[in-house]
């Protein structure tokens, strides 16, 4: 598998986790926050880089809130 394909996967997982929890992901520049219902934020991860964004919030996302 190559590696966009990979990040793609990874990015989708993370969306498909966040809404299970009934949450949207946002992206602001290498951070991605979760928005519940009632329009709370929550930092879901910070990264150094773009190519391991997605990585690293389907990482915390399977920690923390699954």
């Amino acid at each position: 598998m190559t590696d966009e394909i990979q990040k793609q996967k990874d990015k989708e997982e993370a969306i498909l986790l966040a809404l299970q929890q009934n949450m949207a992901l946002l992206r602001r520049g290498l951070e991605v926050y979760g928005m519940k219902k009632d329009a709370s934020e929550i930092l879901i991860s910070k990264s150094e880089n773009y190519d391991e964004l997605w990585k690293d919030a389907l990482i915390a996302l399977q920690k923390d809130y699954s």
